[in-house]
């Protein structure tokens, strides 16, 4: 059960950089996209822990 967790998140990671590969933006807008989107969700997940206070 590992063995198939492990290849469906190998082939998860190359779709993903497949995926950023050829995107049609450019790799700078790319980038902010990805951080905002990480900002953000790191946001929501410290505000689920904390009690909803958002900072």
């Amino acid at each position: 059960m590992i063995g198939r967790a492990r290849t469906a998140l190998k082939f998860f990671v190359y779709g993903l950089v497949a995926g950023l590969f050829f995107a049609p933006r450019s790799g700078d807008e790319t980038r902010a996209q990805v951080f905002a989107w990480a900002n953000r969700t790191v946001k929501d997940v410290v505000g689920n822990v904390s009690g909803g206070n958002d900072a």
